[in-house]
């Protein structure tokens, strides 16, 4: 297990102005070259559907003052809420797989972080 680096609450928007989502931020010392970032949601809203708010946020909340691409450098872990875990089946986490800026894929993760 790798140890704990930096650990934060952050707020993303949804489709509700006045009720932003919730996330609890944990970033793990890099292996193999990339930065563990774990992502455990703390409201009703779904981190898995609102994916680009909460990229966007890590980015420039978190990685822009430290000059990291997020697309580059880590490895973005999705824990799955209930809500999310209906429509994905039984499993713990969604890694986002980062394919260029903008592009990425959410693939299932059941190991150990």
């Amino acid at each position: 297990m790798s140890s704990l680096l930096f650990e934060r609450d952050l707020l993303y928007p949804t489709d509700n102005i006045i009720e932003p989502g919730i996330l609890h931020v944990k970033i793990l010392s890099p292996d193999n070259s990339k930065m563990p970032v774990i992502v455990e949601p703390k409201s009703n809203h779904s981190s898995v559907e609102n994916i680009n708010a909460v990229l966007d946020v890590l980015q420039k909340d978190i990685f822009d003052r430290i000059n990291i691409r997020i697309y580059d450098n880590t490895s973005v872990y999705i824990l799955l809420s209930d809500l999310d875990k209906a429509n994905y089946g039984d499993v713990k986490y969604l890694n986002v797989v980062f394919k260029g800026i903008q592009e990425f894929s959410l693939e299932p993760f059941n190991g150990d972080l």
